[in-house]
């Protein structure tokens, strides 16, 4: 389900861009959509205006929907007096998603953008929540870029440009950090955000592989099954990406097991 709090030309500009199969709830003031919120069905996304009629700012509602709801994206939807309203930073600070802009762009093709786009960095906030305490810090930006361009960046050489820095600089990091190479940390990201969409949309296996640019829907399959033991259907319905996030902490431990038994060995050699 959407839910939105928007003006009357507001809900007309959405409506005409969304799917007629698309469930959606509309009212128009923030009190209204916290009372929707209060016992939904599972909402797919929230689209707020960035002042009510009343002139009360967004700010207080999308911070109470990033707490309360942290999985959900949120899109504000600014008024065309939007270069009036400067708090636009201070929205996106208290969780907002994607900014829409009333006569700049709102047409169709541009909302059902906004949204999309809004979905995948809320997901990838999500799983870099869950990947943080597992990735030593230096790699954390590493991770970040993955995520919030997983369609693009499905190689190494395409995450190093996507840093700015050098294919050997970024192994280099990943030694530093005496942690796994980025290649297998790319497989590992990829794979986390493919079973976070699985647990928490109804998108198909095809579909998925297609948004994530892998090369087919059974190259997805296949890379569950190799990394967590488990097809993605299974996934699916069970864990979901805290399956992904053990395999993953399980692969970590071994790693760095091999990496101490390596030094011993070469401390060994050593002193012969």
């Amino acid at each position: 389900m959407l839910a939105c709090a928007l003006d009357a030309q507001q809900r007309a500009r959405l409506a005409a861009a969304l799917s007629t199969r698309a469930q959606t709830e509309a009212v128009a003031t923030f009190d209204g959509l916290r009372a929707l919120l209060k016992a939904p069905p599972r909402v797919a996304a929230v689209v707020v205006g960035a002042r009510e009629p009343g002139g009360e700012s967004a700010r207080r509602i999308v911070r109470e929907l990033a707490q309360a709801w942290p999985t959900t994206p949120i899109v504000v939807y600014c008024h065309t007096n939007w270069r009036q309203d400067t708090d636009i930073r201070e929205l996106a600070a208290s969780g907002a998603h994607q900014f829409v802009f009333a006569g700049v762009n709102d047409g169709v093709l541009a909302l059902r953008a906004a949204l999309a786009t809004a979905r995948r960095q809320s997901a990838a906030e999500r799983v870099m929540h869950h990947f943080a305490p597992i990735v030593p810090a230096p790699l954390h930006h590493v991770v970040e870029v993955a995520l919030t361009r997983a369609d693009a960046v499905t190689e190494v050489s395409a995450l190093a440009a996507a840093l700015g820095v050098h294919r050997k600089t970024l192994f280099n990091m990943c030694r530093r950090a005496k942690f796994l190479g980025p290649a297998e940390l790319l497989v590992w990201v990829r794979l986390a955000l493919a079973a976070y969409l699985l647990e928490t949309t109804r998108r198909s296996i095809e579909r998925l592989a297609n948004e994530l640019a892998y090369p087919s829907p059974n190259a997805l399959r296949n890379a569950f099954r190799r990394r967590v033991g488990r097809p993605p259907s299974e996934v699916r319905s069970t864990d979901g990406l805290q399956a992904v996030l053990d395999a993953f902490a399980r692969r970590v431990s071994a790693h760095r097991s091999d990496s101490v038994a390596r030094g011993v060995r070469a401390g060994r050699r050593t002193t012969r």
